[in-house]
């Protein structure tokens, strides 16, 4: 996983330095601007909302700590520099992926730069260019062009995951076109919660030997604002085999999580959230702030970590993992056909048109 909280300190000529500043507003990190004197306090404050800083080291009060970034700005890619990172002033776009290069470099996660993030709208993203909408009305084309459902109840489907990079993980999935499961209503989500323990009981059968399922949530706000343009904003929930616990993640996060009901999930539809199932199957942990920056597919990285993924074959857009989608999809429909006698009526009804 990359890490967040980093120092990024810019030398060289100030109106050279303001430039490059002014350009790079990433969601995951504090920019200071030119002229502001950076403290140590004002380092903390920033890591403690897990979010790296980026300064100018003529600005900061003490001497800069030993694994601070040092990134030299320069107006002429040929000049010379004593340090191992520099950047050039030359084009502004060029600036942006420049740095983001130097983030790769130093294995730092600093989020997606402003330019890259959706402002919303009033009715939210386009139905139009969502993927899960397009594969309802059999547009497969962006998804993979094969049939992948393996539950329908009345307002949920249920599908096996592109970037799938490990079997038995599925996305429970609202036929409404909906930004987050906070925008359901009562009986909807009583609904959810019917699919949601058919779909663990299924994956039991399938998977006896794993020990535990997580269930996570990356709630978009009602707007979609403030997520990346390439991001998924049609609500899913991720159910995957894992021993990681709602307490594991707070604890590795070192983030505070509320502790409610998914019916309090309407309180929290208006704004982006992080939504973990505890081991109590009646309460769930969220975590909704716009100081904090969760890094992308954040569960995903913590699971990848689990199953001793080094690189980065978490990132869906990636690594779809095409052959272990297709096969969870074998995996779970042998499982049904092997258990049919003993599957409850519920799980019947809404799996009988896969034989």
């Amino acid at each position: 996983m990359r890490k967040t909280r980093n120092l990024f300190a810019v030398t060289g000529l100030p109106e050279h330095v303001n430039v490059v500043l002014e350009a790079l507003q990433f969601k995951g990190m504090v920019t200071i601007p030119l002229g502001d004197v950076v403290t140590d306090e004002a380092i903390t404050k920033a890591f403690r909302f897990n979010r790296s800083i980026m300064f100018s080291a003529t600005d900061y009060s003490g001497i800069l700590p030993t694994d601070a970034y040092t990134i030299n700005i320069v107006s002429d890619h040929a000049q010379g520099s004593p340090y191992k990172y520099t950047i050039c002033v030359t084009d502004h776009d060029d600036i942006i992926k420049q740095f983001e290069k130097i983030a790769k470099d130093t294995n730092s996660d600093v989020g997606d730069h402003k330019s890259n993030t959706s402002k919303g709208g009033t009715e939210g993203p386009s139905v139009r260019d969502c993927a899960y909408c397009k594969y309802l009305q059999g547009d497969t084309e962006s998804v993979e062009s094969n049939e992948r459902t393996l539950y329908r109840s009345k307002n949920f489907f249920v599908i096996p995951t592109v970037g799938q990079f490990i079997k038995g993980y599925l996305l429970i999935i609202p036929f409404k076109h909906v930004m987050s499961n906070g925008e359901l209503d009562h009986e909807v989500l009583s609904e959810f919660n019917d699919v949601l323990a058919d779909v663990i009981e299924i994956l039991t059968l399938a998977y006896p030997e794993a020990e535990s399922f997580l269930v996570w949530e990356n709630g978009s706000g009602s707007s979609g604002a403030g997520k990346a343009k390439d991001s998924l904003v049609h609500s899913h929930v991720h159910v995957a085999p894992s021993s990681l616990t709602s307490e594991a993640i707070e604890d590795i996060s070192g983030f505070t999580f509320d502790e409610i009901s998914l019916y309090d999930l309407k309180d929290y539809k208006a704004s982006s959230y992080l939504l973990v199932r505890t081991p109590d199957p009646e309460r769930w942990k969220i975590l909704q702030t716009d100081k904090i920056y969760i890094p992308r597919q954040y569960v995903r990285q913590l699971i990848a970590e689990e199953v001793n993924i080094t690189d980065e074959s978490w990132n869906w857009r990636t690594h779809p993992y095409y052959e272990k989608m297709h096969q969870t999809l074998e995996d779970v429909i042998g499982a049904l056909r092997e258990n049919w006698d003993k599957l409850s009526d519920r799980i019947k009804e809404n799996t009988k048109f896969l034989f």
